[in-house]
């Protein structure tokens, strides 16, 4: 299998990105529209942090396109595991997103005095977690749901070395053929690795989306594209 040049990820992520935005008005399949309405949320925000990384690369800044990166992989991965929930993934959301304004409603009134209607208002929202809430706070869970040979959890890692203070992230500027090792102004490149990763979450969380709706209009020109880039069309499914 030949492989994969810079240069044709970065095809793929600009042809994927036009065909998106060149895209029809979407018609669900659902019946219950929720789990429609969240996906379409995140298969944008993929799509625009996608196109902030390029960029982002174009003016110089390659290393900071890499941050973007692992927001963008961790909501392809959310999608995918909501379009394979459904109405129930949804709810998951929703829940964990209610959890989560209830602890830091708990956590401004221990630190300091908010409006007191502020927080009534969080505190009386119902919060009843469920097997899919739990799974949604983690997004290990997820990646484990999705990939049990633990491969989608290792990117997820690896990505969260450029998006955190990180030995890593520091080591960009550090230059270590020199004795003793000098620093440097700008970074070392890895700007390959934004084009690659691009390429897989436009592709799979654009076919997760498309499953969603009607007629799955994007189905065949992304499996094209899958097919030139040499990626899997499609995440596994979650039995």
């Amino acid at each position: 299998m030949a492989s994969v040049s810079r240069q044709q990820y970065r095809a793929a992520v600009e042809k994927m990105l036009a065909n998106y935005r060149d895209a029809e008005p979407i018609e669900t399949k659902q019946r219950l529209y929720r789990p429609v309405l969240i996906a379409h949320g995140w298969c944008a925000e993929v799509h625009r942090l996608a196109e902030a990384a390029l960029k982002l690369l174009d003016l110089g800044y390659g290393h900071e396109a890499t941050i973007l990166l692992r927001t963008m992989f961790e909501t392809t991965i959310s999608l995918h595991w909501l379009y394979q929930k459904g109405e129930a993934g949804a709810e998951g959301v929703v829940t964990e997103g209610a959890r989560q304004n209830r602890a830091a409603a708990e956590d401004m009134e221990t630190a300091f005095a908010p409006p007191p209607d502020v927080i009534d208002a969080i505190k009386k929202t119902p919060v009843i977690q469920t097997e899919e809430s739990r799974t949604f706070s983690k997004v290990m869970k997820q990646c484990d749901a999705i990939d049990p040979t633990k491969a989608l959890y290792s990117i997820y890692r690896y990505l969260c070395r450029f998006a955190h203070p990180t030995a890593a992230s520091a080591d960009a500027f550090i230059e270590e053929s020199m004795n003793p090792p000098h620093v440097r102004p700008t970074p070392k490149d890895r700007e390959s690795m934004v084009e690659v990763t691009s390429a897989m979450c436009l592709l799979w969380a654009g076919r997760a989306f498309d499953e969603m709706l009607n007629g799955k209009p994007r189905k065949r020109f992304l499996r094209a594209v899958a097919k030139e880039v040499q990626l899997a069309p499609i995440l596994p499914y979650i039995h």
